[in-house]
């Protein structure tokens, strides 16, 4: 009597090799996902500590060794913002007396002009810094096929305002 496990065999390889193939790209997935809230929650909280540092140095520091410089903040935000590629993170400094802009934030690293400046420093005045990180996606490296494919990149921005206290 002949038995049947000749029309079963490889039903095993082919079910795993059916059911892993999308599930691999959906690990790869979460974890670029993951990644991406990281990187957005890193920005965030960076940018929301340099603006809350540089409002408690407002009138009081104006001509002291405590004043902040555009250098200051340009490191502050390079030194805590692990993680965050510094070509692809654009800052601006704004207060009552104009903005500053660091596209990208390295730029402004040897800038020593004080910031918030004279007329922007005073007590109750609104200052806020403003950033947009570009995240380049890492999923183009496993699609198969002829030629390159492109994935957008995605853009985080954040705003943090802070008054100053004193």
């Amino acid at each position: 009597m002949p038995t049947r496990r000749k029309a079963t065999q490889g039903n095993a390889i082919l079910e795993f090799s059916l059911t892993s193939i999308p599930l691999i790209f959906v690990l790869i997935s979460i974890v670029q996902m993951s990644l991406a809230m990281w990187n957005y929650h890193t920005l965030a909280e960076t940018i929301k500590y340099t603006t809350r540092m540089a409002s408690v140095r407002g009138s009081d520091c104006a001509g002291l060794s405590c004043q902040l410089t555009v250098a200051n903040i340009a490191q502050t935000i390079t030194t805590k913002g692990i993680g965050l590629t510094t070509a692809n993170l654009n800052v601006t400094l704004t207060s009552n007396s104009g903005s500053i802009s660091c596209a990208p934030v390295t730029n402004c690293s040897s800038n020593n002009t004080a910031w918030p400046p004279s007329g922007g420093n005073q007590v109750n005045q609104l200052i806020s810094i403003s950033a947009t990180y570009t995240l380049n996606q890492g999923m183009a490296m496993l699609v198969p096929g002829k030629g390159s494919m492109l994935f957008s990149p995605v853009t985080f921005s954040t705003i943090s305002q802070q008054v100053i206290d004193f």
